[in-house]
């Protein structure tokens, strides 16, 4: 179960809800343009959607976490304005017609610069959604404090959490969020609406010029490597489980891939992995592949990041399942154009271990060795070549 929430206010939220999409901000800046559709890129039509409504000024019972919707297209870019009543989002700046998003309440296009409406966002990059019809749609909101804080309700929202926590500067417009989260919201919607569901007026968007977004790296390219590390890491949202030669070796049989997200945080100082797999078998999750990129060559850092995340990776992956599992794998993949000198010496120290959870009853985590990859860009494709030099112990060893 594959979901994302999507961050509105109020007065965006309406239009959202009842012209059945979701819109996102079209920074200027290229690199925080990609992060973005790396962001989106990880959204796959049936994927489920909430809106996280954060607050201007209404009381707490009014705001926080709505649903349940599902995804009906893939990310697009459409520069059209949309209404609902005396809401609007906007596809351009009203001055110039720039499709850039509005920055510290001003239009971001040099020439122009000119003060834009606080109620109204530019909001270009989107996708069609519909309200769910196996779980329905709810009215009220899951409130913060019922969402973070009351513990009646099984699991956490780890992923979620991390970022507010963290404080401001670390929110998403779309975050991927674990199946268990996932489960976690419908159930809290349901209590909270004494499992009512409820219908809303439409007025369903159609697009009329949809162009679809896409990472063509001839665009990024800088000799045999991206320009932007993000536009590595928008291209892999973009094509993870799209049977890509090389990388299907790493990521496995696609019925087993439960989840994939980009930017997962795992601790409260706001640390994350590039990439997080999640694979499932015969019902039961049973390992977790953090995948780390490099636009250029991997290093010492990248290495010393496996032993930093390695428990706490384990543990997110593993603290929400009921029953929790008592055997666990996690796979480390490093994604470079090349490597330095240090990383032959450095992978060969690295063992395999055993990383005790002392759940009821204790997990035991498997750490291999990691998978290392390098990436060329040739006539617009990217060619992986796993270094098997490296990469022994690791998984690929066992098939």
């Amino acid at each position: 179960m594959r979901g994302h929430v999507f961050v509105v206010d109020k007065y965006s939220f309406p239009v959202h809800r009842s012209r059945l999409f979701c819109g996102v901000k079209n920074p200027m800046n290229i690199n925080s343009r990609l992060s973005l559709y790396a962001d989106l890129l990880c959204v796959r039509e049936g994927d489920l959607v909430f809106f996280y409504q954060r607050r201007i000024d209404e009381p707490r019972q009014e705001r926080g976490f709505r649903g349940v919707f599902r995804v009906v297209s893939p990310p697009f870019f459409d520069d059209e304005d949309l209404c609902w009543e005396d809401n609007e989002v906007l596809g351009k700046c009203p001055h110039c017609g720039s499709p850039y998003s509005e920055r510290q309440g001003r239009c971001p296009n040099p020439s122009c610069g000119k003060e834009l409406d606080p109620t109204k966002h530019i909001l270009p990059n989107r996708i069609l959604i519909r309200p769910d019809e196996e779980y329905g749609y709810f009215e009220k909101p899951v409130d913060d404090n019922t969402a973070y804080i009351n513990h009646t309700n099984h699991g956490m929202l780890w992923t979620m959490l991390f970022r507010k926590i963290f404080g401001p500067g670390r929110e998403r417009s779309v975050t991927p969020i674990l199946p268990e989260e996932v489960e976690k919201l419908i159930r809290l919607l349901r209590k909270v609406n004494n499992y009512e569901t409820s219908t809303f007026p439409t007025n369903p968007y159609s697009p009329s010029t949809l162009h679809r977004i896409s990472i063509n790296l001839c665009d990024f390219k800088e000799g045999h490597r991206v320009r932007y590390e993000n536009a590595l890491m928008a291209w892999m949202t973009e094509n993870i489980d799209k049977d890509y030669p090389v990388l299907r070796d790493i990521v496995g049989p696609l019925d087993e891939l439960e989840y994939f997200g980009n930017n997962v945080l795992y601790g409260i100082g706001g640390e994350k992995v590039d990439l997080l797999l999640l694979h499932k078998r015969n019902g039961v999750r049973y390992k977790a592949t953090v995948i780390e990129l490099k636009r250029d060559k991997i290093g010492r850092r990248a290495i010393d990041q496996i032993e930093d995340y390695s428990y706490w990776i384990a543990q997110l992956s593993t603290a929400n399942l009921r029953p929790p599992p008592e055997r666990f794998e996690l796979q480390p993949v490093l994604i470079g154009h090349d490597i330095t000198s240090e990383v032959p010496i450095l992978i060969e120290r690295i063992q395999e271990r055993i990383i005790p959870i002392p759940y009821q009853p204790p997990c035991k985590v498997r750490v291999h060795r990691p998978i290392v990859v390098t990436y060329k860009i040739i006539d617009c494709e990217i060619n992986f070549e796993i270094r098997e030099d490296l990469s022994k112990g690791s998984l690929l060893d066992y098939f």
